[in-house]
């Protein structure tokens, strides 16, 4: 249910994903950092990541400054024909970028890998995560016995948390393949399943513990790297003061470079980090020359740094001249390829430059350098990078102009996650004049947060409202209907059907059929026409909609679609049709699990399946029709194991989610069905959920005889919805009003007002017969029997009794009946006898038996075949019965009894009157049941 999406490249033209990412992604991410000239080989690190490669995971985790990432570019460089390198940024918190980077790293040690997965990555549909993990998972092991070991190192994976891309990991962690060892190094534990893996022995970790410098690391650091003059005793104290922490020793030993007598000074130092910290303010930066520390204060706001990028914000072209120079004055300065084209400042010094920046240049100059490093992004095509640099410069129009330009329209490419995080910094000023980004953030909160919440609701009125406002001024129709048609989903999905409807209805005109979000408009435009009982016109909606609607892979409407036709086919007693409709979305969802699942989840914006929970109540209520109350009760369970809540569902079809409180019911759990009801009244946001649900506690309170209760809700309801001239105040749906009339009728039938039952049920027969909804007509005839049979009008009760049967026997209704009670068990009874029709007595037979086993009496066969035979079999009959059943034909019985042809034939149909049947299998089937055998 979208209408664009964000590019999470930079270019805004289309492309194969992993181009789209090389032209925002400096590549250097894709390479380890160059080994500075300090470094001190760390033997025996190196050793235990070696013998680390036996697990599927190696975490390196401690903060800031203890080496990590020197370490593993040590350890790659070892191995460069095997290493996977990705250094990770905050951008890559968007789920198809981290993946898209991901392939790139592996593609580096080994070409053409995850073609399927960057197909699946840039599919036209947002495509499921965990399929194109799959994808990925399953070509590198298809590969495995031809392939070289592969070291994939995520470095600064801290940068990452969003949830979905802690899922996808975990699920790799899951399914390893066997010649890829994937190592992450990050200042925090990341949210993966340690504790488990830690278990089953496929972690190996490093910690600060394992990191710090030991006594003879930092003698060695000291003397040889940094060229200082210390004994072991001097060496042994600073590094016990550091405690191994290695950007530590390094600022101590820049400060103790500068001192006449080292040894002597080792004593002032503390390792902590405000010393760092005020050592870095107080002795590196005030003795700097002039120029560097203007570069340094300058260049700061930059993650990365490039001579070009260095010149364009600093206004001046001496900018190698100066990295050079920083870089050999050891001021934290990490060259990021061999070409020295890309650098980085290591965190903590750049942590303090950057406060230095603002305190020394104010933050309308440090704002001013941001944008000019946004301006220099935008013309490499960088616009993610642009983005972020406007928004850190709180230039906001910049960034709200930048980031219209990488919304792809008319598209499903999916990066809201991104776009969300964007949004969000922008002020109100900014959005409320700019309609496109208002509907995007309101994509964004659809596709990122739970959009059946309340916060989510208040967030999206206003963002539609400055849309709607925004595009009528401007005539765009086109996307005014789209903004309508978003906001008529959320109302749909809050449970405001009668918005819903009112904004489909606007829409609808506005919306052509090219539009990415007319077949939402259709679904629940063809829920309305349903709802309106007009059920033949509802089918060929959606039978028209529901192929083009697969074909496109719309899999939610086409879900929405398959499950309406199924309550269309409810409604026209079809209960067979109905169950193969909900059964075909189910196992369209089985044939597609994983593209299923995760549409059907964007369509809700939460991780309840809501569809699949309807298609669970339909298929409850069909089991409760048939009165297969256990079936019933487990796909009610099946929908409350997706943490469905079927009082927010209940503005779709009412009677398929108040189907739990009839089985508590049906099952004698009064107290609880009632307490149900009670729960959900307080719960119910919107009127019609709130009338259903008061509709459903009435018809409790009828079976119960507490008709002061009843009374109470009919006083309270406006009965103008379901008066006679079929006015439909306040909107309420047809099928919402008949609910209501029918609970009313039955209040009159209790209170011996038959005649009202009977006017309104006229009413309401005559409406439902002319739209081909009989089911409806099966309970209104049920009902016109009971009030018939109350005022002693047993002709027309008969009449009415008759005409349910027919309807109800072919499909096996059977609650319908049973709901009634005993006022139904006793019309039965006293019109068995009557029925003449052999199917029909067989069928009410049966009902009445149900009757006995819900009061938990034991049948009596005997009686009921008593009941059953409506004149006696002679004993020739019975002779003749006993031949038929054994399958003779009439020449053989008339040979076998010395009797003619003939004569067998006049007993045949004599035997056939009485039994209600009309041929030989029928006889036997009767005869057995019957046990007249």
């Amino acid at each position: 249910m979208n209408r664009s999406s964000l590019q999470t490249a930079a270019s805004t033209e289309s492309g194969n994903g992993l181009n789209e990412l090389r032209m925002t992604m400096v590549m250097t991410r894709l390479s380890p950092p160059r080994l500075p000239a300090t470094l001190v080989v760390r033997e025996r690190l190196l050793s235990t990541l070696d013998a680390s490669l036996s697990r599927p995971l190696t975490l390196l985790s401690a903060s800031a400054g203890w080496g990590k990432t020197t370490l593993l570019s040590a350890w790659a460089s070892r191995h460069s024909q095997s290493v996977a390198w990705l250094s990770l940024e905050a951008l890559d918190n968007d789920p198809r970028r981290f993946w898209i980077s991901l392939i790139a790293a592996l593609r580096r040690c080994c070409p053409e890998t995850g073609t399927r997965a960057l197909a699946l990555l840039q599919a036209p549909t947002p495509e499921p995560l965990s399929l194109s993990v799959t994808a990925l998972l399953n070509e590198l092991s298809d590969r495995e016995a031809e392939a070289s070991p592969i070291l994939l190192i995520l470095d600064d994976y801290h940068v990452i948390d969003e949830p979905a891309i802690h899922a996808s990991l975990t699920f790799w962690l899951e399914h390893p393949p066997a010649h890829v060892h994937l190592l992450i190094a990050s200042r925090v534990d990341p949210d993966l399943p340690l504790a488990r893996l830690r278990a089953r022995g496929h972690l190996g970790e490093l910690r600060d513990t394992d990191l710090r410098f030991t006594r003879e690391e930092t003698q060695c650091f000291l003397t040889q790297s940094m060229g200082l003059a210390l004994s072991e005793a001097d060496a042994a104290l600073l590094e016990a003061r550091t405690e191994g922490w290695i950007a530590s020793l390094h600022m101590a030993a820049l400060f103790l470079q500068k001192q006449m007598n080292p040894s002597a000074s080792v004593h002032m130092l503390s390792g902590s980090q405000r010393f760092l910290l005020d050592y870095l303010r107080e002795e590196v930066i005030a003795c700097l020359p002039k120029d560097v520390l203007h570069f340094l204060l300058q260049t700061s706001v930059l993650h990365r740094l490039s001579v070009s990028l260095c010149n364009s914000i600093r206004g001046r072209e001496d900018s190698d001249r100066l990295l050079e120079q920083v870089e050999r004055a050891n001021l934290f300065l990490q060259p990021l390829d061999e070409s020295r084209q890309w650098y980085r400042y290591h965190a903590l010094w750049a942590q303090a430059m950057q406060h230095e920046a603002r305190r020394r240049l104010g933050t309308t100059v440090v704002h001013s350098l941001f944008c000019k490093a946004s301006q220099w992004y935008e013309q490499q095509q960088m616009l993610p990078e642009a983005i972020e640099a406007a928004l850190e410069g709180e230039d906001f129009a910049r960034a709200a102009s930048l980031i219209e330009r990488v919304v792809i329209p008319e598209s499903f490419h999916n990066a809201y996650h991104t776009l969300s995080h964007w949004l969000r910094q922008l002020p109100e000023e900014i959005m409320r004049t700019r309609p496109d980004l208002c509907l995007q953030s309101v994509l964004a909160l659809m596709f990122t947060t739970d959009r059946r919440s309340l916060k989510t609701w208040r967030q999206v009125e206003q963002l539609l409202q400055w849309a709607t406002q925004g595009f009528e001024a401007k005539e765009q129709w086109e996307k005014l209907g789209e903004t309508l048609q978003l906001h008529a989903n959320l109302a749909f999905f809050q449970g405001d059907v009668a918005t819903t409807f009112m904004l489909v209805r606007q829409a609808r005109p506005l919306l052509s059929e090219q539009s990415l979000i007319s077949p939402d408009n259709a679904v629940l435009h063809g829920l309305e026409v349903f709802l309106a009982g007009e059920v033949e016109e509802a089918s060929q909606i959606f039978r028209e909609g529901y192929r083009k609607l697969k074909n496109l892979g719309n899999l939610s409407a086409a879900f929405a679609t398959s499950l309406i036709l199924g309550g269309a086919c409810l409604e026209k007693g079809e209960l067979r049709r109905a169950a193969q409709y909900y059964q075909q979305a189910l196992a369209y969802i089985d044939e597609e699990q994983e593209i299923a699942q995760q549409q059907l989840q964007l369509s809700t914006g939460s991780t309840e399946p809501f569809f699949v929970s309807w298609a669970y109540h339909a298929l409850a209520q069909l089991a409760y029709e048939h009165n297969d109350l256990a079936d019933a009760q487990r796909h009610l369970s099946g929908a409350l194991t997706l943490r469905a809540t079927p009082e927010k569902v209940i503005h779709v079809l009412a009677s398929g989610a108040l189907v739990q409180v009839r089985l508590l019911h049906a099952c004698g759990e009064v107290q609880k069905a009632q307490d149900v009801l009670s729960q959900w009244e307080i719960q119910a946001l919107f009127p019609w959920s709130l009338r259903a649900i008061r509709t459903s506690q009435a018809r409790l309170h009828l079976a119960a005889g507490e008709l002061s209760a009843v009374e109470q809700w009919a006083q309270e309801e406006d009965q103008a919805d379901v008066s006679l001239d079929g006015e439909e105040t306040q909107a309420l749906p047809l099928l919402f009003q008949q609910e209501e009339a029918l609970v009313l009728a039955r209040w009159h039938i209790a209170q011996q007002k038959e005649e009202n039952a009977l006017r309104e049920l006229a009413f309401w027969k005559e409406k439902a017969q002319a739209q081909g909804r009989q089911r409806s007509v099966l309970e209104i005839c049920l009902l016109e029997a009971l009030a018939h049979f109350a005022c002693h009008e047993h002709n027309q009760a008969k009449n009415a009794l008759l005409q349910a049967l027919r309807l109800a026997y072919p499909e096996n209704f059977q609650r319908v009946f049973l709901d009634e009670g005993p006022a139904m068990e006793n019309l039965l009874q006293t019109f068995l006898p009557e029925l003449r029709e052999m199917p029909l007595l067989s069928y009410a037979q049966n009902l009445l038996d149900a009757f006995t086993l819900e009061r938990g009496v034991e049948k009596r066969p005997h009686a009921r075949k008593k009941s059953f035979v409506l004149e006696p079999l002679s004993e020739q009959e019975q002779r003749i019965l006993r031949l038929l059943v054994a399958g003779r034909t009439n020449p053989e019985i008339a040979h076998s009894l010395v009797i003619s042809v003939n004569t067998v034939k006049t007993h045949v149909q004599s035997l056939y009157r009485k039994l209600g049947v009309h041929n030989r299998v029928e006889a036997g089937s009767m005869a057995r049941s019957l046990s007249l055998l």
